[in-house]
């Protein structure tokens, strides 16, 4: 029993997160959901309550998983802050390719004009797996492994050049021609821009082969 309450409620988020990416928030309604899932709409109400306690759980859920397989790699690593930093960012990229609709969501929501109280609660969820990230920069900066840099101005900048290039933006296809590069080339430019924009100069040398 409890592990069917499970699968329709995997489906529902799995079902609400397609039609959210593709239409919108104030596009998409609980009826329209539960259609496309096959189930009567008080299903719906009945596992999330309304169509914003779905959305969010969205968020929860995509940011818990990011969170856990981040918070494996702090432990069982022994790497320094450089190639630490390197393995979140390939878990962060593989999020972005393996949840594309979630990061679609993501992204509109960044620069949506939905009220502070709503935008502030899906923030919440993003702090776990974001203050991981803080931590090895600042770990880094502490080793004079990295320069002495805003961590804070660093994490914006870093989290906005990924979900633009690895979501593959018109403005990023564009300007980088990313259509005519391949993953790996992709993978390499961004390294090289932590490389240079982060690292020290002493810890720079030592990353080139």
């Amino acid at each position: 029993m409890k592990e069917q309450k499970n699968h329709i409620k995997d489906l529902l988020l799995l079902t609400a997160e397609v039609m959210f990416a593709e239409n919108g928030y104030e596009g998409t309604t609980v009826r329209d959901i539960a259609a496309k899932a096959g189930v009567n709409p008080a299903l719906i109400y009945y596992h999330f309550e309304s169509k914003e306690h779905l959305y969010k759980s969205i968020f929860e859920l995509r940011f818990r998983l990011l969170t856990d397989r981040l918070s494996v790699l702090r432990v069982n690593t022994t790497a320094g802050s450089f190639e630490k930093l390197l393995s979140y960012i390939t878990v962060y990229i593989a999020g972005i390719r393996d949840n594309f609709y979630f990061y679609r969501i993501l992204n509109s929501e960044i620069f949506s004009f939905r009220n502070h109280s709503f935008k502030m609660a899906i923030l919440d969820y993003a702090k776990a797996s974001s203050n991981i990230f803080r931590e090895v920069i600042k770990d880094g900066i502490v080793s004079n492994e990295f320069r002495n840099i805003d961590a804070d101005l660093f994490l914006m900048t870093l989290f906005h050049l990924l979900h633009q290039i690895i979501g593959r933006s018109p403005l990023a296809s564009e300007l980088l021609n990313l259509e005519e590069i391949t993953e790996e080339k992709i993978a390499d430019r961004i390294k090289n821009f932590i490389s240079h924009q982060l690292c020290s100069p002493r810890t720079s040398l030592s990353q080139q082969p």
